[in-house]
């Protein structure tokens, strides 16, 4: 069996901090390169999406940083904070986030 070496340029922080994860898993960052690579392999393709938003959700996601930024920078509250990322998980839609947020702000 041939090992090829992959060479592949990242932070010295980003390595650091997957490297501390994997430890607490038990497994090498090498090893768990091979584990993305068997699953690329498997899945004939990048095992989790990859992709732009479609044309109105970059239009919604644009709304909403629009309706974010009208807190003109200020500290905003656990419940904007849990609409925003109730929104940023797509669970609930743009109508919603703005109507929620304009009752809060």
């Amino acid at each position: 069996m041939r090992n090829d070496v992959i060479h592949v340029r990242v932070s010295d922080e980003l390595k650091a901090n997957v490297e501390s994860i994997l430890n607490d898993l038990g497994i090498t960052l090498s090893y768990a390169v091979n584990m993305y690579l068997k699953q690329i392999e498997s899945k004939r393709g990048i095992p989790f999406d990859v992709v732009l938003p479609n044309e109105e959700k970059a239009k919604d996601i644009e709304m909403l940083a629009k309706a974010i930024n009208l807190t003109g920078g200020k500290e905003v509250s656990k419940y904007a904070n849990r609409i925003i990322g109730l929104y940023a998980q797509d669970l609930i839609d743009y109508e919603t986030a703005v109507f929620a947020l304009g009752r809060n702000l």
